[in-house]
């Protein structure tokens, strides 16, 4: 993956190594876009860090459309491995309760699957998402989302962007 006019976009990050500036907004819809791109990342694993094909994408689509110096530790990288992640588990979600109907048997739903995703990968993606392990962890996360005393209202920005607004 490359940019549009073949030149890399220069990521800035702050003292803790977040990016920042417009270039982080940036950053932040490419990684939504790579997420959700089936043929980059299978949906059938069951989290994020069993996902076998991270470090490929890395190097091949945000390292070749993004410059910036990667520090000792490793913090940068982990940083956009998690927002990938976060796109990629968002995808994943969004995409059954988009194309998966409890009232169709479930070879009826693998039929009606989205183009780009092999039946065998949905038929495991159902099967792993109908699970009473899964279904327990959904009503747990649910439960504890209806505990929580804030909501976010502040767009789509991270903090380090809006610290960094502030600063300037």
């Amino acid at each position: 993956m490359k940019s549009p006019n073949g030149r890399k976009i220069v990521l800035r990050f702050n003292s803790e190594l977040q990016p920042v500036g417009d270039e982080a907004g940036l950053l932040s819809s490419v990684m939504g876009l790579l997420g959700s791109d089936y043929t980059k990342f299978p949906i059938c694993e069951k989290n994020w860090r069993k996902v076998r094909t991270r470090d490929k994408v890395y190097n091949e689509c945000v390292k070749e459309m993004f410059h910036f110096e990667e520090d000792s530790r490793g913090i940068i990288k982990r940083i956009i491995f998690k927002i990938l992640g976060r796109a990629w588990k968002e995808t994943r979600n969004r995409l059954y309760h988009h194309c998966y109907d409890p009232e169709l048997s479930i070879e009826e739903n693998i039929e009606n699957r989205l183009d780009g995703i092999t039946a065998d990968y949905w038929r495991w993606f159902l099967d792993y998402r109908n699970s009473e392990e899964t279904q327990e962890k959904c009503r747990k996360n649910a439960e504890n989302r209806s505990k929580q005393l804030y909501t976010h209202t502040g767009g789509s920005k991270s903090l380090a962007r809006l610290r960094e607004e502030e600063v300037i």
